[in-house]
């Protein structure tokens, strides 16, 4: 069983799209460096048109609590596994269902490989992080109830989305 919070979701009614977001991954330390983020993704306008036609939703979340800041970078990859690992097992649940327009999105970047190759190696499992197709997850949360707070102190949220017809 799954140790993250599923919220069902409407894509065209609740996803909620802002190029500033998109805008932000600029200042990552991963932006044109990863085959999954900007700019070697689609556009912005790409993901807004796109994703809203999808019939159903999942948010995925786990809240890390009581947090060791100076642990950052390592519970920061292995929050990013955990969560890419839940989302790939989804996946492969609603093909055997029968689902075939199916698409899933992180939190983070992606870090299944140490170092990132261009073009991807493994293309069935790389994940996109939610953040990067534009949509405005703090903003998500709240309409869910879930307030995400920055600075991060003691707490941070890890946020991943399953669109699929």
């Amino acid at each position: 069983m799954s140790n993250f919070t599923t919220i069902d979701i409407i894509p065209n009614k609740d996803l909620i799209f802002d190029f500033k977001v998109r805008e932000m991954c600029k200042t990552c330390k991963r932006f044109g460096v990863k085959a999954t983020c900007p700019p070697y993704i689609d556009s912005f306008e790409y993901y807004e048109k796109v994703l809203k036609t999808y019939s159903h939703g999942l948010i995925y979340y786990k809240v890390f609590e009581n947090i060791d800041l100076s642990n950052w970078i390592e519970l920061g990859k292995s929050s990013s596994r955990e969560l890419a690992e839940e989302l790939n097992k989804k996946r492969s649940e609603l093909l055997n269902q029968g689902h075939y327009f199916i698409s899933i999105f992180g939190g983070g970047s992606c870090k299944i490989c140490d170092k990132c190759s261009f073009p991807c190696k493994f293309p069935s499992m790389s994940i996109i992080p939610v953040e990067a197709t534009g949509i405005d997850v703090v903003k998500l949360m709240n309409l869910n109830g879930i307030t995400l707070s920055f600075p991060v102190t003691d707490c941070f949220y890890r946020v991943g989305l399953v669109l699929y017809d």
